[in-house]
């Protein structure tokens, strides 16, 4: 049975928050001086330290091993040297391409970062429009996948029952296939009647298959003839680099006319396209069943919604847009509160909140947040209809609409917090309002823990600083235990375990600490710097848990590190409470 195809690869988050904020200022840099480069081509030193930026950046990324985006950085530079070594002439296409990657990789970073994973797939489309805008060959689907060795043609032992035609029948019903698959090749690449050809093609294979004898020949053709079996029920899209594997078929049969085995490269870029693809049925997901190969944790159309995500609205953007939303929907709630307490419904008093709802309801659907505009659309001109009418007798409604604003409100927090990615975006309704309102409200008490755990820890430092610097005066360290004490219940409250451990232990060393008879300032000072690095671990672990949501484990061995040092190992289980 062969592996899972894997196209999804977790990033080390911690890794990439060490070198974001100096990447995005590279990617930023190289962006404007390109973009100068453009008002100003004749000035080629604007373009070579483009290439030096983007040089710099696909080596950072190398590093923290973001491969797609890695790629696409590389292919850039690689245009760029291109361009440079021909300045006699700046292919208008070659810039375009340059400038549409200029746009791309910033949001492929972001995508990386709010899915804590690469999905280097995504970044083929990408890099092989940079290489064909200065003639290079393209990539395949299957650039990243590791090579398994596995042989579809050699290594089944799939048969199919076949006709026995003669040597001079089989060349001549091989010559009516070939005639058959360029017809409907050359249709394909003119993207003329598409379904047709490929209809045309798929039926010359079956022909072809029924006739070749059992063995290598006839599997490889039996997995050519799914792959595109997949096109035609749209199970994979047809993009240029996949026309260009239906192009290199054709030299198969030439091959095959000839006598000459099939390609091994060929035969597993079409196995990775058989799995990848989003239909499963017919002939494909018998081959796959047969030789126990499952499809790809992603198929086709998931990445193709993924790479649609992936450049849409930046969350930057998106950011910026929530929070002044966010503040209109609370604007929207005081007047509705207003009108709920003094009963009038009086034009001036109802239209100003339905056109605010509207302008709500029109930058929601700008969001990609179809169900969300058209709950804000309707209340709208619901409203609109209780001008002049008893407000009382619509206390319902009134009461529906402070509800929908509340559930829409907690929606954009939890997305601004990247608590909902871009997957989920367009499955939230109003169907999800308790969930989500109950998430926000959720979040919002956590970010307030967090923060006053920050704060705690900071004050420990400040005051293991100022016990140092003031020659080892006890009062600046003797209050520490309690807000240690704080922050472990804090994290006990909020169920981090790990955490709450650290700071059990680091109580229990400075109750001690505190309590010691004897001053030994050498050791003392090597002790409180120690524990000062249990604290910074859980300093920066917090504040990866307020950035990212999805914090590295793996800092907190250093804070366990620490305090093993000092005597204090941390407990694996849930820890107790530690009285202060």
């Amino acid at each position: 049975m062969l592996k899972p195809v894997e196209i999804k690869t977790a990033i080390n988050t911690s890794s990439f928050a060490l070198v974001d904020a100096e990447l995005n200022n590279t990617v930023q840099q190289a962006t404007n001086v390109f973009e100068t480069f453009l008002a100003e081509r004749h000035d080629l030193q604007l373009l070579e330290h483009c290439e030096t930026d983007l040089r710099q950046i696909g080596g950072t990324l190398r590093l923290i091993e973001v491969r797609g985006a890695a790629l696409i950085a590389d292919e850039m530079r690689a245009l760029c040297q291109s361009i440079l070594a021909n300045t006699q002439e700046l292919p208008e296409a070659q810039l375009n391409a340059l400038s549409t990657a200029f746009f791309v990789l910033p949001r492929y970073l972001e995508f990386v970062q709010s899915h804590a994973e690469d999905i280097p797939i995504l970044a083929i489309t990408h890099a092989n429009e940079l290489r064909a805008a200065h003639r290079q060959l393209l990539l395949p689907d299957s650039y990243f996948l590791p090579e398994t060795g596995f042989l579809f043609s050699r290594d089944s032992r799939l048969v199919l029952r076949s006709e026995n035609l003669s040597e001079a029948d089989f060349k001549a019903l091989l010559k009516r296939v070939r005639q058959a698959y360029q017809r409907g090749l050359l249709g394909v690449l003119r993207d003329a009647q598409v379904e047709m050809q490929l209809t045309l093609i798929a039926r010359a294979l079956r022909k072809l298959c029924s006739a070749l004898t059992g063995g290598p020949q006839q599997r490889f053709w039996l997995l050519a003839t799914a792959v595109i079996e997949a096109f035609l029920n749209k199970g994979l899209e047809l993009n240029p680099r996949r026309k260009r594997v239906l192009s290199a078929l054709d030299g198969q049969l030439r091959r095959l006319a000839a006598g000459k085995p099939s390609d091994d490269v060929l035969e597993a870029e079409l196995l990775f396209l058989l799995r990848l693809s989003a239909w499963q049925e017919g002939l494909g997901g018998k081959l796959l069943k047969a030789i126990g190969a499952s499809p790809s944790e992603l198929d086709d159309a998931e990445l193709q919604r993924l790479r649609q995500q992936m450049l849409g609205l930046s969350y930057d953007t998106v950011s910026s847009v929530l929070n002044e939303l966010r503040g209109e929907l609370r604007h929207a709630k005081d007047i509705l509160e207003l009108l709920a307490q003094h009963g009038r419904s009086d034009d001036e008093e109802i239209r100003p909140l339905s056109e605010l709802l509207q302008q709500g309801a029109d930058v929601l659907l700008v969001l990609n947040l179809p169900s969300l505009s058209e709950v804000l659309n309707t209340h709208s001109k619901a409203l609109l209809s209780f001008i002049g009418k008893d407000l009382s007798r619509h206390r319902s409604e009134l009461e529906e609409l402070a509800e929908t604003l509340l559930f829409i409100e907690s929606s954009l927090a939890q997305i601004d917090r990247r608590k909902l990615n871009y997957d989920e975006l367009n499955a939230l309704s109003i169907d999800k309002r308790d969930s989500i309102s109950a998430d926000n409200q959720v979040s919002e008490a956590t970010a307030i823990v967090l923060d006053e755990a920050k704060s705690a820890i900071s004050l420990v430092k400040r005051a293991i600083a100022a016990y140092i610097d003031s020659g080892f005066d006890a009062t600046h360290i003797a209050n520490t235990p309690t807000s240690l004490n704080a922050v472990r219940g804090a994290f006990q409250m909020l169920k981090m375990r790990r955490l709450a451990a650290v700071a059990v232990s680091s109580v229990a060393f400075m109750q001690a600490f505190v309590a010691r008879g004897d001053i030994d300032p050498t050791r003392d000072a090597q002790s409180l710097e120690t524990l000062a690095d249990a604290m910074i671990s859980m300093e920066y672990y917090l504040g990866e848990m307020e950035r990212r949501h999805l914090p590295d484990d793996s800092i907190l061995g250093i804070a366990e590190e620490a305090l093993q040092q000092l005597g204090y190992p941390v407990a694996t289980a849930e820890p107790e409470y530690v009285a202060s």
